[in-house]
């Protein structure tokens, strides 16, 4: 699933002076023998009849005879890149280099060789030496080339060239390490994912360095500084076939993966979901045919809560071969159709490998298309008024004249880990490393996660339920998760410059309300057990997300979520009749506070009168500082007293 290595760069300018050459035999230099000029064109005759291996013995006779022959070398040149289109290997592009290099040094400028000029420039590139490579581009539009695709790519990679030389001036404090042994024990590793608390690591991995080896699916979990040996994901999700190339949500209990021809698909490499219920994944299931298409899905990425996912296709409707595309799961289970992210992101080229970081607003991609380092570098992009902003690349060292793939940024922002590929010879490795993330390509915002279990508070058994995070200022839901039905387990993920208002919702019970402000300072990860209230007489809860100015009864305006939920709860349960009750701590005076408490309940009374509610079902009561939750022993403690409760009748 991870695409090839080796392209073949200005394929198309070679076959077009291929024919020039053909046709300029006839007014080469008098000087060059007969004898050599034979050889040149019963070599051309191979080349027709697609003898390229006959057809290079023939011209290195002809430059035996002829050293200085430039024609026979810039043909030689030609045949042995056709050459290594099939066997791809170093020492035919090694040799490429030779004698396209040799003919332009025997006739420099000569405008028949403009492709040597292209190709030098790219081979040069490729090795990262960017001021030779500028060099043979400037020579190359110097020629005057008359096709516009070629043109333009050449203008490409002189900006490539000088962004990188300025890149490289510039370093970034960067430094990647492997990570332990006990993970990269494979001959390839990569695509890795990682949980939002850091606890769990999931990627693709090769038993050999073979690309056409079965590819599969492992896990590690964190043991103190290290992680533990690395174990097949499921023999659920792993076949005989591919499967590789995933994202976990942030709680590692949905799982989107890439399998190719291994199981029922709409084209050759289709994406399919699995959920972790216990210990155990289900039986994976095609992601649908608005997702999946006739043609090529792979390179998953899902947000924290697993609700919109990202992913790169090669479908109708891309800006260039591949394109990274969204989709969102609707609120009946299914995946809606995708979206383009657009010519802002996506590129001519290929546009690949997107990681939605834990926030939701940024996005890491990595892009051929994008000015960089050459080949394929890594990008960022922030969600910001309803766009993407113009994608910033990451810099050097982390992107090289090598491609780039692949990147995972930690949810505090802190840790990055990616797969560093090296090729020696026809040797192909892929490790997994990490590093530091430079403050200069931070995330904007950081994220940190809430974590525990849901309990019934009454027999303490876990519960499985879904918990919505809002944001209490703009009144959007901004994510959704749930707690896994036989442990109890949830996490959620929660990003600096919000106020959150969490609920914990289960049919017959009572939602549990919870408030976090994220917006500035610092934050850091929260563990807290959940314990949820039978919905029968007598139960009770905190309203933990309404809010009035200090001394004041009126209700803010960030207070209407949940209102909302208050009333949504009274919606689904027609004979459910409530009592809200407000509670002061021990500040001030007895009947001020008796007063004040009294007034804010009959505040939300009113509020939920005013959007239907009957009467009957409700009562409000001020209770001062008579039934304190906690001792007034602290500025916290005072704040916990200072609550609106509401209560089963």
């Amino acid at each position: 699933m991870n695409l090839p290595k080796v392209k073949t760069i200005l394929l198309a300018a070679v076959f077009a002076f291929g024919t020039a050459v053909t046709t300029l035999a006839q007014q080469q230099d008098p000087a060059i023998s007969e004898k050599a000029r034979q050889f040149y064109d019963q070599a051309g005759s191979l080349i027709t009849s697609r003898k390229f291996d006959q057809a290079a013995a023939v011209l290195l006779k002809a430059i035996d005879k002829e050293p200085q022959y430039a024609e026979a070398h810039f043909r030689l040149a030609n045949v042995y890149e056709l050459i290594g289109q099939v066997e791809r290997s170093p020492e035919h592009r090694q040799k490429v280099r030779q004698h396209y290099q040799k003919s332009v040094e025997l006739k420099p400028g000569h405008p028949p060789f403009m492709a040597a000029y292209g190709i030098l420039g790219q081979s040069h590139l490729a090795e990262g030496d960017y001021e030779k490579a500028r060099t043979y581009f400037e020579q190359f539009l110097a020629l005057k080339p008359v096709k516009a695709a070629q043109v333009q790519y050449a203008q490409r990679m002189i900006a490539n060239c000088e962004f990188a030389l300025k890149a490289k001036a510039e370093p970034l404090p960067f430094k990647a390490v492997p990570m332990s042994p006990t993970v990269n024990r494979f001959a390839l590793q990569y695509f890795p994912a990682l949980t939002a608390d850091q606890q769990t690591l999931i990627f693709t991995a090769r038993a050999t360095a073979d690309l056409k080896s079965d590819e599969n699916l492992y896990v590690s979990t964190k043991k103190a500084e290290d992680w533990s040996e690395p174990v097949p994901l499921s023999d659920r999700i792993n076949t005989a076939a591919n499967e590789g190339t995933c994202s976990v949500s942030a709680d590692g209990r949905t799982l989107v993966f890439t399998s190719c021809e291994g199981r029922q698909n709409f084209g050759k490499c289709d994406l399919f979901v699995s959920y972790k219920v216990g210990d155990e994944w289900t039986e994976p299931v095609n992601l649908g045919n608005k997702v999946n298409s006739a043609a090529w899905e792979s390179q998953p990425a899902l947000t924290a809560d697993g609700r919109t996912l990202f992913f790169v296709s090669d479908r109708r409707g891309s800006y260039g071969r591949r394109d990274i595309w969204k989709s969102q799961l609707g609120e009946d289970g299914y995946w809606g159709v995708p979206e383009n992210l657009g010519a802002g992101i996506n590129t001519a080229g290929d546009d690949l490998s997107p990681f939605i970081h834990a926030n939701s607003r940024t996005l890491y991609f990595s892009s051929e298309g994008h000015v960089g380092m050459g080949g394929f570098d890594l990008f960022s992009t922030e969600y910001r008024n309803g766009q993407w902003t113009f994608p910033k690349n990451l810099g050097y060292p982390l992107n090289n004249h090598n491609d780039q793939v692949s990147l995972f940024v930690t949810a505090d922002g802190k840790k990055g880990y990616y797969a560093h590929e090296e090729k020696d010879g026809r040797l192909f490795n892929s490790q997994l490393y990490e590093f530091d993330v430079p403050e200069q390509i931070a995330v904007a915002e950081s994220s940190d996660y809430l974590k525990g279990r849901v309990f019934d508070a009454k027999t303490k058994k876990p519960l499985g339920s879904k918990i919505e995070i809002y944001n209490v200022k703009s009144g959007q839901r901004e994510a959704m998760v749930s707690s896994d039905r036989l442990s109890g387990d949830y996490l959620a993920v929660l990003t600096e410059g919000t106020e959150y208002g969490l609920y914990v919702n289960k049919e017959g019970y009572l939602f549990k309300s919870l408030y976090f402000n994220y917006d500035g300072g610092q934050h850091e990860p929260v563990v807290m057990d959940i314990y949820l209230q039978p919905l029968e007489a007598g139960s009770k809860d905190v309203l933990k997300n309404l809010f009035f100015a200090t001394g004041e009864w009126a209700l803010e305006n960030k207070s209407k979520v949940e209102l909302d939920k208050l009333i949504e709860l009274l919606g689904q349960n027609r004979n459910l009749k409530l009592e809200i009750s407000g509670h002061t701590d021990d500040v001030g005076k007895d009947d001020a506070n008796l007063e004040l408490s009294k007034k804010r309940a009959k505040s939300v009374y009113d509020y939920l009168l005013k959007a239907g509610i009957e009467a009957r079902r409700l009562t409000f009561a001020g209770y001062g500082e008579t039934q304190f939750a906690v001792p007034n022993t602290s500025d916290k403690n005072r704040e916990l007293n200072r609550r609106i409760e509401f209560k089963v009748l």
